[in-house]
């Protein structure tokens, strides 16, 4: 069994995981007290995210920190999820919206006190995959004590696969200080993180827009919840292709600092389908584009549900004749499992390690540029011990970043000019 460990960092984070284990609870048939109601229900893998007490109850195997003790304090007010308090944390301070505060003060105490209960999910688990990180960007909790976390973990075992799933404000900010706190953290997440999946305020607000819902984070919590819950639908369940985080991290990150990825998922309710259909033509579930592999990198379809059958040949899916010239390999990637969720019979998820990223940490870099230049609120954070060498050296690191995506992107580019010509 390979296990995954839940973690939910700051207000963001917290009311995230929660939502991603509610949603898991109801995924895998369990009631209010965490026993499971539907033993028809396949559950041979249900240990994935849950460690079983001897009541025959599935706990999650969850760590849940703040600096503020009002978000914890709403976890042991849950009726419908069991938490156990051993796994949370927090302070009587805040964090100020400091990434430094998160970070080297109030912080460091928190980790200190958390350390124990990570060890000793690392000593029970038989084989375990790595962690799940929910957090803000702009939050200096979420920020600061993921920084820590993702540091701990790369020195306690390399080998275990730190999967951030990180929320950008971007354009929703209520402090100037979101800018820094999230270059700070984006600069952590490039060097020692292998998987990250963005989710972003903007884009959440649309999407509820879109489908007539309320614009709160209530609904943004049940969007990315839900494309989690597609998302690990493999790691969960079986099927004739089977994920997890490993084959995740190996099939779709090439090159391992472009690690970033782009979360999507739909319900097919057609039985005639097309995978050309859902991709681009109809259903257009990873871009209106006409060429795939001009927007990705890599990307990888999820398939749950019986409609889907055996998978097609792969040369009836959308070629990739320029990525096959420039990397040499073939950047598509399915998995699929049959046990359908309870609510829709056939979905259709898809993850995408886009080309396009640079175009939207652009946005970032030169709202930092125009505060840093200016050196305005960098006093804040050094009075909390940060020294001004670290925001120069998170924001060259960004700037790399960009560039390399900018390479892969200029690459395709001129590929395309050679081929018409």
């Amino acid at each position: 069994m390979q296990e995954i460990i839940i973690i939910g960092i700051g207000q963001c984070g917290i009311n995230l995981g929660l939502e991603f284990i509610k949603q898991l609870n109801y995924d895998h048939c369990l009631n209010n007290v965490q026993e499971i109601s539907d033993y028809n229900r396949y559950k041979k893998k249900i240990n994935v995210f849950y460690n079983e007490n001897s009541k025959q109850q599935y706990i999650p195997r969850c760590l849940f920190l703040d600096l503020e003790p009002s978000s914890i304090d709403k976890l042991y007010q849950q009726k419908d999820v069991i938490i156990d308090p051993n796994c949370c944390f927090s302070m009587n301070c805040g964090s100020s919206n400091n990434f430094a505060i998160g970070k080297y003060t109030d912080g460091a105490e928190l980790m200190d006190k958390c350390k124990h209960v990570l060890n000793k999910y690392f000593e029970r688990s038989d084989n375990l995959q790595g962690i799940m990180m929910f957090f803000s960007t702009g939050g200096g909790s979420g920020s600061g004590i993921a920084s820590n976390l993702i540091y701990y973990f790369r020195e306690k075992d390399l080998t275990k696969i730190v999967h951030c799933n990180p929320v950008f404000p971007q354009g929703i900010s209520h402090n100037s200080l979101e800018i820094y706190n999230t270059i700070l953290i984006m600069h952590s997440m490039i060097e020692t993180v292998d998987i990250v999946t963005l989710y972003d305020n903007v884009a959440l607000q649309n999407m509820c827009n879109r489908n007539f819902l309320p614009s709160n984070y209530e609904n943004y919590n049940k969007i990315i919840a839900e494309s989690l819950i597609q998302t690990t639908a493999s790691y969960r369940f079986p099927g004739f292709i089977n994920g997890g985080m490993k084959k995740l991290s190996l099939n779709l990150i090439p090159f391992p600092r472009l690690h970033f990825l782009q979360s999507k998922y739909m319900i097919v309710n057609q039985m005639d389908w097309n995978m050309n259909d859902i991709l681009k033509d109809q259903y257009k579930l990873c871009s209106s584009e006409d060429n795939l592999s001009n927007e990705y990198l890599s990307y990888q379809i999820q398939m749950r549900g019986n409609c889907f059958g055996m998978p097609e040949s792969p040369t009836l899916l959308i070629k990739k004749e320029n990525l096959y010239q420039f990397i040499g390999i073939d950047n598509h990637q399915r998995v699929h499992t049959n046990v359908q969720h309870r609510d829709h019979e056939n979905i259709v998820g898809f993850l995408g390690n886009s080309i396009g990223f640079h175009k939207y940490i652009k946005k970032y870099l030169d709202d930092f540029s125009h505060m840093f230049r200016r050196k305005a609120f960098v006093y804040i954070y050094e009075y909390t011990g940060m020294d001004e060498m670290e925001f120069i050296e998170a924001e060259s690191n960004l700037q790399d970043l960009s560039s390399e995506y900018r390479q892969y992107s200029q690459s395709y580019d001129d590929y395309d000019e050679e081929a018409e010509f």
